[in-house]
């Protein structure tokens, strides 16, 4: 049995594979195929972002982005958590605990979500962004409803750590939206159209999981409210945390609608859109390695440090090279998106980018800390985040425009990261972070930057050989952990 084949999913047959020495590298591959594929997305999106920005304009695409980034808030708040939740529960229990769970997740979430559409339909309403903007963001808040569906469905597979076809799901997600805006655009198509093509999208990807999960997974939601309380009761502060999170990582958009003028939305936006593609990954990498985590809490503190140390280290690689990367090649990235008379973004996107690295390692300091049940740190983490974020864009913006709200979400995220280490530390007293490695990093990250003092080289080349440099110094210095580079050895073995 392969980890890609679907397989009963109520039982208690996933405690052979958590359980072993098999889980850690089974959770490496899986992030791995899980962010390749999340990469191709990306690719894919190359080609429509452009288009969308050019056919609608800064100010119009601007509108576009503040739409779904109110709906991704709704989302964040009606959700609190439960995704992340239900994976760390689901790889706890078993039987018929389990089977009530899933049937539970799938009531709540499903209701919560659709309360929140109507909430926010109800804000873009009263915020006068116009009868065409106002049925926009209902169209994508239904289309949020359903994808909440189908993601509900999909969760034992994360649990299960059967990640490729959960890397297939969401690629036929991003190919299908890839190819509606194309069409959309060779029509001629106004705004509330790109809003209204999230509704289609998810019914297909819906369509798609119920046939992967069929017999796998409950298909009927259960709607007994006094069990949705003591759910919700348990990860209360969680559910808490996880709404400021949103909150803060989506508030400068919405923010700077209200105390810029369109233009600077925009370019803001234009950088925004880039970073907001790249912090999605450490969620889908790291949130893939749940399962390991949730399992070594409670069974082998032993395990749970070591992978935790291991966590650290990768994302720290990880992150610091794209910051740099997109730092040296912000030039090049804004000129593919929207030519040269978004050249005023750069210097936005540049700032952005240091956010990268705060989010990379954020994202393994907060799943240990949600493995260990720690809600009520994460709730005071996220708060003291989006407390500077929000205080920062009022300060900067006003007369640093666009570049004030990029320098307040970093500083948001710097709260984060900061908190969560002293929080994890706390939690687990015995964790031990080598600092060889966060050395041999900043080593290697300022030797590849020294190329940014090179005369007459573009952004693109600049960017390409940096990270070249970045990653041959790293090799050199033998700071890259064994584990992933035995799991990369051992994946390609097998396709050979």
């Amino acid at each position: 049995m392969t980890e890609d084949q679907p397989t009963p999913v109520l039982g208690d047959l996933e405690g052979d594979l958590l359980d072993t020495p098999a889980a850690g590298p089974a959770a490496i591959r899986g992030s791995a195929l899980r962010t390749v594929g999340y990469v191709v997305g990306v690719l894919l999106s190359i080609v429509s972002v452009p288009l969308l920005i050019r056919h609608l304009g800064e100010s119009e695409y601007g509108r576009y982005v503040t739409v779904i980034s109110l709906v991704t808030i709704v989302q964040g708040i009606t959700d609190v958590g439960l995704g992340q939740i239900g994976v760390r529960e689901y790889s706890t229990r078993a039987g018929s605990e389990r089977a009530g769970l899933m049937r539970n997740l799938l009531g709540v979430r499903t209701a919560m979500t659709m309360v929140g559409v109507a909430l926010g339909t109800a804000f873009a309403a009263v915020a006068g962004y116009g009868n065409a903007v106002t049925l926009g963001t209902l169209l994508a808040g239904l289309g949020m409803v359903i994808t909440v569906v189908q993601g509900t469905f999909a969760l034992p597979l994360s649990a299960r750590l059967q990640l490729g076809w959960v890397t297939a799901l969401d690629l036929l997600r991003q190919v299908l939206s890839v190819g509606a805006i194309v069409v959309l655009v060779i029509a001629g198509a106004h705004l509330l159209a790109f809003l209204a093509i999230t509704v289609p999208v998810a019914i297909a990807v819906l369509i798609a999981t119920i046939a992967v999960m069929r017999g796998a997974m409950p298909m009927r939601p259960s709607f007994q409210t006094a069990e949705w309380v003591v759910l919700l009761r348990a990860v209360l502060p969680f559910a808490a945390a996880v709404v400021i999170g949103t909150l803060y990582l989506r508030v400068t958009v919405v923010l700077m609608s209200i105390l810029a003028s369109p233009t600077q939305t925009g370019y803001y936006a234009i950088g925004f859109s880039v970073i907001s593609v790249l912090i999605a990954i450490p969620a889908l990498t790291v949130g893939s390695t749940l399962p390991v985590l949730a399992r070594a809490a409670r069974d082998d503190s032993e395990r749970l440090e070591y992978v935790l140390t291991r966590l650290l280290q990768v994302t720290m690689i990880v992150g610091v090279g794209l910051g740099l990367t997109l730092a040296l090649g912000a030039g090049f990235v804004v000129r593919v998106l929207a030519g040269p008379k978004g050249s005023p973004a750069v210097p936005v996107l540049q700032i952005e980018s240091i956010a990268l690295v705060t989010v990379f390692v954020s994202s393994s300091l907060q799943y240990g800390l949600l493995a260990l049940h720690r809600h009520k740190d994460q709730l005071a983490i996220s708060a003291s985040g989006l407390a500077v974020s929000v205080g920062l864009t009022f300060a900067l913006v006003p007369s640093l425009q666009a570049k004030g709200a990029a320098l307040a979400f970093v500083g948001g995220e710097v709260v984060v990261v900061s908190g969560a280490f002293v929080a994890l530390r706390a939690a687990q007293p015995s964790l031990h972070f080598p600092w060889r490695v966060p050395l041999s990093v900043i080593f290697a990250a300022a030797v590849a930057a020294l190329l940014a003092l090179a005369p007459g080289l573009a952004s693109l080349p600049t960017s390409i050989i940096a990270s070249a440099i970045y990653v041959g110094v790293l090799v050199a210095v033998g700071a890259i952990p064994p584990e992933l580079k035995h799991a990369v050895t051992e994946r390609f073995g097998r396709a050979g």
